[in-house]
């Protein structure tokens, strides 16, 4: 398996077909007398800028502490709780529990629901 093309950027959804984001990063585990194994997929604005430059990361993490969702880091997701591989992947997670999609529910409460038409329904 080729870890970049077959894993990182894929979208990832959880048990009930929820879309939650996408693989931001792996994390491995390096042993002195066994090969490399991947122990968890990380989700995270902070784990994409880090791949783009570490300085983009150090100010998303700025941006992120003013504003949105607070959060300490990265989801991170056991790599044993991966179901399926392929154009998706398939987690054995709900999305809401793992805080994947904070910021969608962040911006859906703070935003969106602002707009006119774009909350919940007016009662009459």
């Amino acid at each position: 398996m080729d870890l970049v093309r077959d894993i990182l950027d894929k979208q990832l959804i959880d048990r009930e077909d929820c879309e939650m984001g996408r693989v931001d990063g792996l994390l491995m585990q390096l042993g002195k007398d066994s090969q490399p194994r991947i122990t968890h997929i990380e989700i995270g604005g902070k784990t994409l800028w880090t791949r783009l430059h570490p300085a983009s990361a150090r100010l998303a993490v700025k941006l992120a502490k003013l504003w949105g969702p607070k959060r300490d880091g990265p989801v991170r997701i056991p790599w044993s709780r991966v179901m399926t591989t392929g154009k998706q992947i398939k987690l054995d997670v709900e999305a809401k529990e793992t805080g994947a999609i904070d910021w969608e529910i962040w911006i859906a409460r703070h935003i969106i629901e602002r707009i006119p038409g774009g909350g919940e329904e007016e009662e009459e």
